[in-house]
């Protein structure tokens, strides 16, 4: 049997999911995370940017985790675990993390290293 036809339309598919621009998707216009974005706009995080360093290789964007995180909280949920899967499935969550796909090591990470406690 030949696969390329299989695998030419799967991949052709799945890339166009890819590059899909997640600005375009319609998102609830009363859903939280539009509230939380503006509240986030008006905050001042200097102090959580300059525990990142310059050096080796670029990171998530310190906001971003926080946002996931506080939003990941307004919904009731607390667990890393849900948060990661949510960033793959979650359509506010991908809005938030702008299709990035932060794994649990990098929330951990950023709570015990990272976040001002």
């Amino acid at each position: 049997m030949n696969n390329y036809y299989y695998n030419d339309y799967f991949d052709i598919g799945q890339q166009k999911i890819v590059n899909f621009n997640l600005y375009q998707i319609g998102l609830p216009k009363d859903d939280a995370v539009y509230t939380l974005k503006k509240v986030l706009e008006e905050l001042n995080f200097n102090l959580l940017i300059a525990r990142y360093s310059n050096k080796g290789r670029k990171g998530y964007n310190p906001i971003m985790m926080y946002a996931l995180i506080v939003y990941a909280n307004m919904r009731g949920i607390r667990s890393v675990d849900k948060i990661v899967k949510l960033c793959e499935r979650d359509i506010c969550f991908m809005w938030l993390a702008k299709g990035q796909r932060p794994k649990r090591d990098a929330f951990y990470d950023f709570m015990n290293n990272k976040a001002l406690n």
